[in-house]
């Protein structure tokens, strides 16, 4: 059986990312880069064989704290961006693969943009210290919905379970009269750090 049209996008841009490292992982390419931080490439596929990427950070210590609190995917990134974003002039957000042509030479162009506008972003933030760092300074920099549980697990990991809890009680306050789905699992996780991180 012939693979898919999107396989054969998929396995090109494997092709083209192999020398710099990346290893796909399921739909996402990880590159190892030691102490427990993985670089992170993912991509939304719109229609047939429109690619947008996206660079991350994932970080193992991270992944844990989650895993205890039972919230999260491993290897999911801490933070991310669109790479059109990370791209200063005349942004481009997204590869298009003709399906049955050639993908190798848009493979190609994608990863080398991916080089030099995502890796930096990566090479910044695969650094602990900075990127908590920065996010507690500018917290508005995290979407709504994640700010709280992000910050919360910051807070954690640089051993201050009062400043975590602050993060959640402020957010359990801003959604007190709400009971939406994002409301009723922010309460759970509430529920599940006070058990996990109790004191």
């Amino acid at each position: 059986m012939r693979p898919s049209p999107k396989t054969d996008v998929l396995v090109a841009v494997d092709t083209a990312l192999r020398p710099a490292g990346f290893v796909r992982r399921g739909h996402v390419w990880l590159q190892e880069r030691g102490g427990g931080v993985s670089g992170w490439l993912g991509f939304g596929i719109a229609g047939a064989l429109d690619l947008t990427p996206l660079a991350g950070v994932c970080f193992r210590h991270y992944d844990e704290v989650c895993r205890a609190l039972g919230i999260g995917i491993p290897t999911t990134p801490v933070v991310s961006a669109p790479l059109g974003h990370l791209t200063p002039d005349k942004p481009v957000w997204k590869w298009t693969f003709t399906p049955g042509g050639d993908h190798a030479p848009v493979a190609a162009s994608l990863v080398a943009a991916f080089l030099k506008h995502g890796k930096p972003y990566i090479d910044k933030y695969a650094k602990w210290d900075t990127l908590a760092r920065e996010l507690v300074a500018k917290p508005e920099s995290l979407l709504d919905f994640e700010r709280a549980r992000k910050l919360a697990i910051i807070h954690v990991l640089a051993g201050n379970a009062g400043a975590a809890r602050e993060a959640l009680k402020k957010e359990t306050e801003r959604v007190v009269d709400l009971q939406d789905a994002y409301a009723c699992s922010h309460r759970a996780l509430v529920h599940r750090f006070e058990i996990e991180f109790p004191g």
